[in-house]
């Protein structure tokens, strides 16, 4: 399907950006490269039998990419601005499968939306990005892989590898769930408003392993994080009852005077099976 509009054409048209407190609220910062936003949508292949969700639709640059890759794929797209209703029914008109679900995607579980195998594309608004992905991470059921636009720093942390500055809590949920791969960058020049911030491109892909306890090792890395600095075992210590503290460290062959950032993801899920929380 052919388009004749920009994206910076759609956003003009229907002035959206009229309004800055809305525009703040909904973290609008549109990328309005087309060739970039081909290139996201082209880093989710191959689609098969899967849905597609899409989160934050806004003027569909993202979303028109999608639909050109889809023959039989259903898009689902989770809008939250309800006032751009007549913005998507005039640009996607005549596309019989793309739906357009108006809701806080916080709020809803894409695996609601479709039975079917699920990819996860998104460029997702700022001030919700890290709380949606651990939703996600937290019920992977369905979920084939997820290509997913964050700020740069964000992006750094998913990505972060032991004993560096960005490596923490969601750096080892995020990879012991998912294989995860850093894909390019996105300057802030590519967006309108251009917003403070570069952002990075990240690919997801389930791992179908099954974490037992998983609540034991999100306690467990939110109060070693919150001392990165000091030793595993004096932040055990101040958290635990246990009387063998030492020995588990043994155990796991973990050295009881290492700090947190210097313990790998799989390090921490074994710790994690031994801690009674």
């Amino acid at each position: 399907m052919e388009y004749t509009e920009t994206i910076r054409q759609i956003i003009s048209r229907y002035d959206l950006l009229k309004d800055k407190y809305r525009s703040k609220h909904f973290g609008q910062h549109f990328l309005c490269d087309q060739s970039l936003l081909d290139k996201i949508a082209r880093c989710a292949l191959p689609f098969d039998d899967a849905d597609i969700v899409e989160i934050g639709p806004g003027p569909c640059g993202l979303t028109r990419s999608i639909i050109g890759l889809c023959k039989t794929n259903k898009v689902y797209c989770i809008e939250k601005d309800y006032t751009l209703e007549q913005l998507h029914r005039n640009v996607l008109d005549g596309v019989s499968n793309c739906h357009i679900i108006y809701g806080d995607a916080l709020k809803i579980i894409p695996q609601s939306l479709t039975p079917s195998k699920i990819i996860i594309i998104s460029n997702l608004p700022y001030n919700v990005g890290t709380q949606l992905l651990i939703n996600w991470l937290l019920n992977l059921r369905n979920i084939e892989r997820m290509v997913l636009m964050f700020q740069k720093e964000v992006a750094d942390r998913i990505c972060a590898s032991p004993c560096t500055k960005e490596y923490g809590r969601l750096s080892i949920i995020s990879q012991l769930l998912c294989r995860v791969e850093k894909l390019f960058p996105v300057s802030r020049l590519a967006f309108y408003p251009q917003p403070q911030v570069n952002s990075f491109v990240i690919r997801l892909t389930p791992k179908n392993a099954e974490i037992k306890n998983i609540d034991n090792l999100q306690k467990l890395t939110q109060y070693c994080f919150q001392h990165r600095r000091k030793m595993i075992n004096s932040i055990l210590r101040y958290y635990y009852n246990e009387s063998n503290i030492e020995l588990i460290l043994r155990k796991c062959a973990i050295e009881k005077t290492v700090r947190p950032e210097e313990i790998s993801p799989l390090k921490f899920l074994e710790l994690s099976q031994y801690l009674d929380i």
